[in-house]
């Protein structure tokens, strides 16, 4: 019942919606898994200019059995070089971070396909495989500035016939 003793025909107006964020959604752990989410999507997007645009000018690559690179130049060498040589795909993946934002990881099925011979490693011939990775990072100042990569050498030489 209202004042006038009629029944209210709406509901009163509380003003307009207001939604309250998720405060995780601003936390440091959020922000690094999603630039680590990003950082994925442009990979599979075959999208290099998005990969680099998440990295910091000083990036170190720790190479999967291989050395450490420094800064974007060398990543972006580097990704020319695999564009040449492989197509792939993270599939599976999951991403963690650390609470402080600080470090994260991802753990993902790489599917490929294995396009031109590639330095001292078998003939390519078109091999598709699917191999397990771990990669690892450090984000300072919202962009990455460590890649470390890992997956078993051997399993792959095996799948494509080497």
């Amino acid at each position: 019942m209202n004042l006038s003793g009629s029944a209210p025909t709406s509901a009163p107006a509380l003003g307009p919606s207001i939604s309250i964020p998720d405060k995780t959604a601003f936390s440091p752990q959020a922000r690094t898994h999603d630039l680590l989410t990003r950082y994925y999507a442009a990979f599979n997007a075959s999208d290099p200019a998005g990969m680099l645009e998440v990295l910091s000018d000083d990036v170190q690559h720790d190479i999967n059995q291989g050395g450490s690179e420094l800064g974007k130049d060398a990543f972006r060498a580097f990704l020319a070089h695999m564009d040449t040589h492989y197509r792939e795909e993270a599939r599976d993946l999951t991403v963690m971070a650390s609470s402080d934002g600080l470090r994260a990881a991802a753990e993902f099925v790489i599917h490929g396909e294995y396009l031109k011979t590639d330095a001292d490693l078998p003939p390519a011939k078109g091999q598709e495989y699917a191999l397990p990775v771990g990669a690892f990072f450090e984000v300072h100042g919202g962009l990455i500035t460590r890649v470390t990569n890992y997956y078993n050498l051997q399993d792959w030489t095996r799948q494509v016939g080497g």
